[in-house]
């Protein structure tokens, strides 16, 4: 299994954006004079617009659907990126059209264009990709991509002679362009002004929607500032304009907002919201990453200049770029997500802002001081409140914080069985054997990796798991995620592999750039801080675990793995590990960063308290009883403190 170089994957992406065949501005070409010339010239620079060699643009061309999509993707840089420093995972294959193919040129864009809701479909599945967009079609794409960029607009009224054409699911989509200046009617010889709502377009008239759209969603730097008052409802009262972004900050009162043209560019409080691929960096320099988000993400909102948002993710607060994110004032915001318990289970409901949608998933025990059809939040998965602010209690999951190279009490056929419990159909059914072989060759817990591979490959049934016995989607990625996929000869050939190249050597190595621990986590510890885009990945993994835990422990009248142990976490760098309860005793290991968990199989009271733990079982590696000092003895302080698991 080899992993293309990086310097290959940009090359390739940058051909796909700069095509080496694009005329330059100062020669011949098909566009010299056209009324579109300026507009198709800009986005020619910016790379947005190719051409077909020779000095051929085709201006007036029609475009189809699968085009303008994937101007938009291009022009709003809505592709997930994938580079050396980051590891992104969990690349969807479905664009969930009918007529639309992984190996389609078009594929990656409609696939980044559906997923952040740009684009839809027809009433029987399709997508209709080669079909000439219509002017409505085209507009209703268009504006769905300025809201997704937090642009706020106002609806200008209609004064067409054909607007009685405009499709009504579109008509707020033209307005609301009309106000924004971004599209406009037609004149015809007799000074009538039209729509032309099924009228085709032009790749010239193409790039000049899309032109004036960047313009709205990153206008110029030398526009004013305005402070404009929020109200739920209502659209923005402009109060006053200022030059200079302080002067507009310095002068908000209350519920006021500042504004750049139409996006909020700080509020007093809100949420901010990931409107894509969106990097959290340390400081607000931006030279050193912390973890990253995929759109739609909710994150705690702090400040904000004109050059930086300061938030939060999980336990996590750093700085992100402003065109990343849409900032809602506190006072207008409808829906958050929430925690709820039901029937003693805890529940997820997440809000995707950026889509207007819902979705739910179960991450485990819920926590003893939740009360039924009460909501509850957590920007971190541990640490709940209620609405009106107050705090609610600390639990953690165990599945989520367990260290994954422990192992588990089920068999092979167990997890099998489970397999088949759910979905009698699952490629997934007969896997069993090989995960529990990957958990004693090379300690992934075989509880943990199966929950794993359900996730994502669908219960094995997406079609990089059946066609490639690909379970992870290992070297897939967004331009091109069939193709790129590694190919494995057997699920088992997969599963070991996945275990002994990426998983353990990657994120259970303290050597290893993607390790913040090895258990499963959030974006502040564990897995998740590098693994997945998804800042719940970690959380919707511990869920499955403690379903399959929930069945076989029944089924097999098994005590439950769930809270079998206690968990506690360290709160200093570099404890040691050692083989007996005594300073003197030889060191086996050190646990080097903080908020790393272990498992604790008994407390001890020596010189001060000392926990027997579970010691790492990676790669074969064997230890003898193991034991950490956690706190009681006053020379050495306090090293561990215990996690207080929701039971």
């Amino acid at each position: 299994m080899k992993r293309l170089p990086l310097i290959i994957i940009i090359f390739t992406l940058l051909l796909s954006l700069f095509p080496l065949n694009q005329a330059s501005a100062a020669s011949k070409d098909d566009i010299s004079g056209h009324y579109f010339e300026t507009d198709m010239r800009i986005l020619i620079g910016k790379g947005l617009l190719g051409g077909y060699g020779n000095g051929i643009y085709k201006p007036d061309n029609p475009v189809t659907r699968a085009e303008f999509a994937s101007f938009i993707v291009r022009a709003l840089d809505l592709g997930t990126m994938a580079a050396s420093e980051f590891s992104v995972a969990q690349v969807s294959e479905s664009a969930s059209f009918t007529d639309i193919n992984t190996d389609d040129w078009y594929y990656p864009a409609i696939l980044a264009a559906s997923q952040n809701r740009i684009v839809g479909g027809y009433p029987d599945g399709s997508f209709q990709p080669n079909t000439k967009i219509s002017r409505q079609e085209m507009a209703a794409m268009i504006m769905r991509a300025i809201q997704s960029k937090g642009v706020i607009s106002e609806a200008a009224p209609l004064n067409f002679t054909d607007q009685a054409n405009i499709n009504p699911m579109f008509q707020d989509a033209v307005q609301r362009l009309l106000f924004l200046g971004v599209m406009s009617g037609k004149t015809d010889v007799n000074g009538n002004i039209a729509f032309a709502p099924l009228s085709s377009t032009t790749r010239g008239e193409t790039a000049a929607v899309i032109n004036r759209m960047l313009k709205v969603v990153h206008p110029p730097q030398n526009l004013e500032y305005k402070v404009a008052s929020i109200t739920k409802g209502s659209e923005p009262v402009v109060v006053h304009e200022y030059e200079t972004f302080t002067e507009a900050k310095n002068k908000v009162r209350d519920n006021q907002v500042v504004m750049h043209g139409n996006v909020i560019v700080w509020m007093t409080s809100g949420i901010a919201v990931s409107n894509k691929f969106t990097v959290l960096y340390t400081d607000a320099t931006f030279k050193t990453n912390s973890t990253y988000v995929a759109s739609g993400v909710e994150l705690k909102y702090y400040d904000a200049t004109e050059d930086w948002v300061k938030v939060q993710i999980a336990d996590v607060t750093g700085y992100v770029k402003p065109d990343t994110v849409n900032l809602t004032p506190i006072q207008v915001v409808d829906n958050r997500s929430y925690y709820e318990t039901n029937g003693g289970t805890l529940v997820h409901k997440i809000y995707n802002p950026i889509l207007n949608s819902w979705a739910s998933y179960t991450f485990g025990k819920a926590p003893s001081f939740m009360k039924a059809g009460a909501k509850y939040y957590s920007w971190n998965g541990n640490s709940f409140y209620l609405s009106d602010g107050s705090f609610a209690g600390d639990a953690y999951q165990y599945f989520n914080r367990m260290p994954l190279y422990t192992q588990t009490q089920y068999t092979g056929a167990q997890l099998d069985e489970f397999v088949q419990s759910v979905k009698p159909s699952s490629p997934l059914i007969g896997t069993g054997d090989a995960f529990k072989k990957a958990e004693q060759q090379y300690g992934t817990n075989a509880l943990y990796f199966l929950a794993h591979a359900i996730l994502e490959s669908n219960w094995g049934a997406s079609k990089i798991a059946k066609d490639k016995n690909n379970l992870f989607g290992l070297g897939a990625v967004d331009s091109s995620p069939y193709e790129s996929a590694y190919t494995f000869d057997s699920y088992e050939a997969g599963i070991l592999d996945a275990a002994s190249k990426y998983i353990v050597p990657g994120y259970f190595s303290e050597s290893d750039w993607r390790f913040s621990g090895e258990h499963l986590g959030n974006k502040s510890t564990g897995m998740n801080v590098r693994y997945a885009s998804d800042p719940y990945w970690g959380q919707k993994i511990s869920g499955l675990m403690f379903q399959i835990d929930q069945y076989l422990s029944s089924q097999y009248k098994l005590p439950a793995e769930v809270n079998k142990y206690q968990l506690a976490e360290t709160i200093v760098n570099n404890v040691n590990v050692r083989s007996g309860t005594d300073a003197t005793d030889p060191i086996q290991y050190k646990i080097r960063d903080i908020g790393t968990t272990i498992q604790v199989l008994d407390s001890l009271s020596a010189t001060g308290t000392w926990y027997q733990i579970a010691p790492k079982n990676i790669m074969g590696q064997t230890y003898p009883e193991l034991f950490a000092y956690s706190h009681g003895y006053e020379s050495y302080g306090t090293s561990l403190k215990l996690l207080p698991l929701a039971e």
